[in-house]
């Protein structure tokens, strides 16, 4: 059992009450970036920050991709109990060549990222040209609290994720707020008593990107 000193992500009171996603809105957004872009049976794609291997079960199963997935947590791993696909590593120094996926997926991570830019320089390199990145995280209408190691605590608004975006030489397709699914599992979790660790009731957003790899390597 995670102590109560482990970050939210590793608790059982947050899988209680999200599942084995982990994050707000669950599969919802998954699918809805999935099928946006267009997957079809055969594509590689990567998750990075993949928890207990969530979507890299939902994409192999649902779309017959061939899925891998990227956890810094050896403990999440472990608790991942054998899922396939799954290898330990950082999501800001993957573990593949340059133009390996189809599309690479970060779900509710990339606000724990200590140098954004250097992770999407990363997830550019990854992706092979004409790929797609989808990310949901959270944002915040100010700066990041100091010191915090929380998502909540560490989200940017977004623009400025726009920025950095557009800056690592990709185009965004698709940005759609998606706050709702966040209000509703901050909700859920005050029933816990974890709302407080949650922080999600602090005029937080939360939304989903699509944004394609422009450029040829």
């Amino acid at each position: 059992m995670p102590l109560a000193s482990s970050p939210l992500w590793e608790r059982e009171e947050l899988r209680a009450v999200a599942g084995e996603t982990l994050r707000p809105g669950g599969f919802e957004l998954t699918d809805r970036a999935a099928e946006h872009i267009g997957l079809v049976p055969g594509q590689r794609v990567l998750d990075v920050g993949a928890g207990l291997g969530a979507t890299v079960s939902r994409l192999r199963s649902r779309y017959g991709v061939r899925a891998w997935g990227v956890e810094q947590s050896a403990a999440q791993l472990a608790r991942a109990d054998g899922q396939p696909g799954l290898v330990q590593g950082r999501g800001d120094r993957l573990p593949f060549r340059d133009g390996t996926f189809d599309a690479l997926f970060c779900e509710c991570v990339f606000s724990l990222f200590d140098d954004r830019s250097g992770g999407l320089s990363e997830f550019h390199r990854v992706i092979r040209p004409g790929g797609f990145l989808v990310l949901s995280d959270l944002c915040a209408s100010g700066s990041p609290t100091s010191g915090g190691e929380s998502c909540a605590d560490r989200a940017v608004p977004l623009d400025d994720t726009v920025r950095l975006v557009r800056d690592n030489d990709f185009a965004i397709d698709l940005l759609e707020d998606h706050t709702a699914h966040l209000r509703d599992l901050a909700a859920r979790l005050a029933w816990t008593g974890e709302g407080a660790s949650c922080g999600c009731g602090r005029g937080l957003g939360y939304f989903l990107m699509i944004a394609q790899k422009q450029g040829a390597d």
